[in-house]
Order: structure tokens, then sequence, then C-alpha cells
């Protein structure tokens, strides 16, 4: 797409072209490169980006098979999206969602068949302005998908989208829109399938954003693979109307470079939203992970439950912060962070925050840990004749079995994100 350090003011202009989108959306992508190139590299407590450049590198693409997102794209029932590298190899959409208007299909082609949606909701969520790598998105994004849930539509099937990087990938762009329209229920997911690379600057920038009307409800899973290579960002927010419900699951795995954040702006009055984390960190990984949620409605409820359990040398910051702007009155939630090290040269550093500027709270509170296995637990499994190893094992799986069976995904994801889990916990 453009060659390594030097990358041309326009950019969005030039893959706009090439991806044959409308040109407004290029004028889009154009005003974000401006952002991109304006906007000071974060400062992030306990994270150092200095080694990133967020440079724009792609190698071409590999002939890689991905056969295992493709096995996977092939045993689902539900409606979903199979993307390879940047490419969008293949939209399956089910009769049933068809039948009920359900749209599934690029970004890039939506620019002219869906331009009212597009104007009036990308970028609404998480605009330019958002972040350094929030702006590199939207000048760069490929692959792009966008699903719109017409009004009272019930999708009865799990919708999923399968990501696979390309061998020599460095960079990538992937950029994910979900509108719930009103009183539209759905639940969405989507599977990453990463693959190692050489250390690089290069970063890649993952964006969601969802939007949930009045009394819409969506249950959305993020399954992601953070592998070594170059720093991956990832931005995800939801923001909701008037009793609209939005539930993030969200389970990593890796020894890679990752700053993720999730949030849900809770505008509507009686909105909710709760945030499920597991994570898994193995070799050198640092993940620094923020889930959020900023109360603006009046009565509206959130919860955010974060587990993480590391190995070897694994470095892990688990930030939670609910945040009740004035005027939210008798808002409520709770924060739940335990973080367990299985070894003792891991590190993890567990930061609940609340930002409270509204008298009339209906409940408030935190809790957050950061610690070994109970050595009684495992004593109490030695002796009826389980080995240390596996007595260490059963208790991380009893740890991690309610957000695994949470997951809105068919059985054959699960199945593929249980063996992923196997493996690092080997």
């Amino acid at each position: 797409m453009t060659e390594k350090n030097v990358v041309s003011a326009s950019v969005g202009r030039a893959l706009s072209h090439q991806l044959q989108e409308a040109d407004w959306l290029a004028d889009w992508r154009e005003s974000a490169w401006t952002s991109f190139q304006t906007l000071e590299k974060p400062w992030l407590e306990k994270t150092d980006l200095k080694r990133c450049q967020f440079e724009v590198v792609e190698k071409s693409p590999s002939t890689g098979s991905h056969l295992e997102a493709r096995k996977l794209f092939e045993s689902v029932t539900g409606s979903a999206v199979l993307i390879l590298g940047n490419r969008i190899e293949a939209i399956r959409l089910t009769e049933e969602d068809k039948k009920n208007g359900v749209v599934l299909m690029s970004l890039h082609e939506a620019s002219h068949t869906h331009r009212h949606l597009l104007e009036k909701y990308l970028g609404s969520v998480v605009p330019s302005s958002h972040s350094k790598w929030a702006a590199l998105n939207a000048a760069a994004f490929q692959a792009g998908v966008l699903l719109y849930i017409p009004r009272h539509v019930e999708v009865s099937s799990d919708i999923l989208i399968i990501r696979s990087e390309e061998e020599a990938l460095e960079s990538a762009y992937p950029r994910t829109l979900v509108i719930a329209d009103t009183g539209a229920k759905a639940r969405v997911a989507e599977m990453q399938f990463a693959k190692p690379a050489a250390t690089s600057a290069a970063a890649t920038s993952d964006v969601w954003e969802v939007v949930a009307e009045n009394d819409a409800r969506l249950e959305i899973g993020l399954i992601d693979e953070i592998l070594a290579g170059p720093y991956r960002f990832y931005t995800r927010r939801a923001k909701l109307g008037k009793d609209a419900e939005v539930n993030w699951y969200a389970a990593s795995t890796g020894d890679g470079l990752a700053v993720s954040d999730i949030e849900s702006l809770l505008d509507g009055n009686g909105s909710r939203s709760n945030t499920r984390v597991l994570g898994t960190a193995v070799g050198r990984m640092h993940h620094d992970l923020t889930a959020k949620m900023t109360h603006a409605g009046r009565y509206s409820e959130s919860d955010i439950v974060m587990h993480g359990v590391l190995r070897q040398k694994a470095n892990a910051v688990f930030r939670s912060c609910t945040e009740i702007v004035k005027g939210a009155v008798e808002a409520g939630s709770e924060q739940h962070d335990r973080m367990i090290l299985v070894d003792s040269t891991a590190r993890a550093d567990a930061i609940p925050m609340l930002l409270i500027d509204e008298n009339d709270v209906k409940r408030c509170g935190h809790a957050a840990s950061v610690g070994k296995i109970d050595p009684n637990q495992i004593y109490y499994l030695m002796s009826r004749g389980i080995s240390e190893k596996l007595a260490t094992r059963m208790i991380i799986w009893g740890y991690f079995e309610e957000t695994i069976l949470s997951l809105p995904v068919e059985e054959a994801v699960r199945e593929a994100f249980v063996a992923r889990l196997e493996k690092e916990l080997d």
C-alpha cells in the first residue's frame, strides 16, 4: 500500500480508489489521515510505546492456506464472514436473516449502497480524534464489515466474523461497524487467527464501533490471538440508547504486545452494559487492557469482571474504570478484577478506578486482587491423588468456565477457543 517510513498524505484517497469506494468515503479517510499526523503519540502508565512508530507497512500477501479459519467458516451454521489478510474471502447470510432484512457486507461496498447508514454512524462511536491508532485505522482500514439489524428484528442464530492474518502481514487495520436499530436483538462474535511475525515498529489497529438504539440488545464476543510481532491496538466502543443493552465478552491468548480498550457509553436512560474479560499471557507478552463504563443516562447499570492468568515472564495491566457524569442519577456499577500469577516471574497490575461526579448513585464499588493460586486448594486436590500440575489446571479452568460458557458463539467456535487455551496452559 505504501512504502515503509514514508506515507503519502493521500494514503486515504489512494486506498479508497483501490477499494472502489464512494468519493465521500475517500474524503473521510483523508480527514482521518490528517488527524493521525497531528495527534501525539499517547503516553500510557506502565506501557512503553517508544519503539512503536505507527508505520503503515504491508508486504505482499502470502499464499497461506488459512486452513483453521476456512474450516471454522464451513462448520458454523449462522451468518458469517471470512476475512483472509486484508480481503473479504466470503460472506454467508442465512435465508432467515436475508428475509428479515439483515445487512452483512463490506464497508467498501456499503459506501455506495448504504451511504445513509455509514454517513450517520461510521466514526460516530470511534472518531478519528479518539486516539492516534483510531485515526490510523480510519485512514487505512481494509476488509471492513458492516452489520445492520433492522428495527425489531431478533436474529435467531449467532453471527460470526472470522479474521485470519497473512503470514507476511506486518500491519493490518480491520474495522467493524455494528448497528442494532430500535428493538433489534443479536449475538455477534469475532474470532481472530494470528501468525507470529518479526518484531517491527509497524502497528496493527483494530476498531469495533457498536450502536445500540433504543431497546436494542447485543451480545458481543471477541476472541483475540495476540502473537509476537508488531504492537496490536484494539479499540472497541459501544453507544447505547434508552433501555438498550450491550454485553461484551472478550477473551485473549498469546505472547505478543497489545493495548486494548473496551468501553460502553451508556447515554440512554435505563441502559445496561456488562463486560467480562478472560485473558491468558505467556512468554514475554505485555497486554495493557482497559475496560470502561461511562454513565450519562439516568438509572443506567453496568458491571465489569476481569480475569487473567499469567505464566513465564508475561506482564499485564488490567484497568477497570467506571465514570458517572453529573446528571446520571441512580446509576449503578461494580468492578471485580482478579489476576493469577502461575509463575513467580510473571507480573500483573490490577488498577480499579471510580470517577464519580454525581451524588445520587445507586451502587458503585470495586474489588481487585493479584496473586498466586491458594496453596490450600492445590493441597486439597493433591490429597485426592491429583498431581500438582493437573490440580493447577483444574483450578484455572474452574476460574474461566463462566466466561467461556457465556461467549455468544456456536459450539464449534467455543471448541476452537478451548483448544487454543489448552495449548496456552500446557
